[in-house]
């Protein structure tokens, strides 16, 4: 075949307007096979003879898409059509629907514009028998599909997961449930029948269908209250509300740039990682809330460092700390027992980060043995969380 220039096949396949994973994948489904010649470097099919290499910008996305020797004009045609025909075609429009679960029952039904519905989930999803639970409700988002499964599949686990997430920051007591289900060793109560059961991690719902065309229409269901403050615990009758600006904030949401999102979208899942993992270690959980923060901050391209020293002056924990106190500013500056708490914050920031200490729950010593400073260490926490949820979402609602 005439031998194509890299340009050309970067234009032919449409590599600065479709999805990296997605153009790989599209290639590797018609070469059959692929090489990981390095981190930044895949080449297809293989690395002595290659048709076509991708090489990929250290932080993700694709850098250049270089031809090879091994690049025939059947491979290419049938290449760039499979481009054409899945990724490069008019927009299909499909909404996805999944389970995800909030602290309480949601009972109603709210719809932000033509793009995703909360709704109570059908009479056959099985509930908790109690208060405190993980309460299924109905999460619904449209977005653009396509008619080939995988690529449908890998579009799935991006926006629809991605806002998702960005519920769990918004909505406190809102839960993802994981990509990936694990095992456990589970109790089965059952009387007559006490026994242990290696059992699958997985919430099952009978006859529901995780495709649609259409959001769901509110149909009978009553409107989900929309509320200035939300609820700080939970009573007995309780069901789910939404904050009243919630429109607003997704609104902001849509309107961030790429670099923006991202980083907004690394700090709902660091967020939403403390949660899950609160039960297994609770330095785990602190440290996940400083993450998410720090998923937030931007580092200046040079930092001035001291002339004595070389070192820089303004570190991390430096960049930390202006986050806090420009998006979640002290509600007292003259409190001190709030000053002290913001200086154990900062300090615990640094000691879990370095290694060098863990939360006291997390030592396994002297079990049943009370003492101060694990009750300490949980309003600490407790306060961490409220700090680092607040600053994330004050530097949403100023990007108006």
């Amino acid at each position: 075949m005439t031998k194509l220039t890299k340009q050309e096949v970067e234009r032919r396949l449409g590599m600065r307007t479709v999805e990296p994973d997605e153009l790989a994948w599209a290639i590797a489904d018609v070469m059959h096979q692929s090489q990981f010649t390095s981190e930044l470097q895949v080449d297809f099919p293989r690395a002595d003879s290659p048709a076509l290499t991708l090489h990929y910008f250290k932080k993700g996305g694709l850098r250049a898409i270089i031809p090879g020797p091994g690049l025939t004009e059947e491979a290419f045609t049938q290449i760039e059509q499979k481009v054409k025909a899945t990724l490069l075609a008019p927009e299909t429009h499909l909404v996805h629907r999944m389970v995800l679960f909030a602290h309480v029952p949601t009972e109603g039904y709210w719809r932000y514009r033509d793009k995703l519905v909360i709704r109570r989930a059908p009479d056959e999803a099985p509930r908790p028998e109690m208060v405190m639970g993980r309460h299924p409700l109905v999460f619904e988002v449209k977005f653009n599909g396509s008619n080939d499964p995988q690529v449908r599949n890998m579009r799935v686990l991006r926006e629809p997961r991605q806002l998702a997430l960005l519920l769990s920051l918004l909505v406190p007591g809102l839960t993802v449930p994981p990509i990936n289900s694990r095992k456990h060793w589970m109790m089965d109560a059952t009387p007559g029948a006490m026994r242990s059961v290696w059992a699958l991690e997985h919430y099952f719902v009978p006859n529901f269908d995780g495709y649609a065309d259409e959001l769901s229409p509110q149909s009978d269901l009553p409107a989900i209250e929309m509320v200035a403050t939300m609820p700080s615990g939970v009573l007995a009758d309780q069901v789910l509300v939404l904050p009243e600006d919630l429109e607003q904030k997704l609104d902001t949401f849509m309107r961030l740039g790429d670099d923006d999102r991202a980083r907004l979208l690394r700090a709902a899942y660091w967020l939403h990682h403390a949660r899950e993992v609160w039960d297994i270690s609770k330095s785990a959980y602190f440290q996940a809330l400083i993450q998410a923060v720090e998923a937030m901050l931007k580092y200046a391209p040079h930092r001035e460092r001291c002339p004595q020293c070389t070192n820089h002056l303004a570190g991390p924990t430096a960049y930390f700390r202006c986050f806090i106190d420009q998006y979640a500013p002290m509600r007292d500056e003259h409190d001190a027992a709030e000053r002290k708490t913001r200086k154990l914050l900062y300090d615990k920031r640094s000691d879990l980060t370095h290694g060098t200490a863990l939360l006291s729950a997390d030592e396994e010593v002297g079990f049943g043995w009370h003492t101060p400073k694990p009750s300490y260490e949980y309003e600490l926490s407790s306060e961490a969380q409220r700090v680092c949820r607040r600053a994330i979402i004050q530097w949403l609602d100023e990007q108006q």
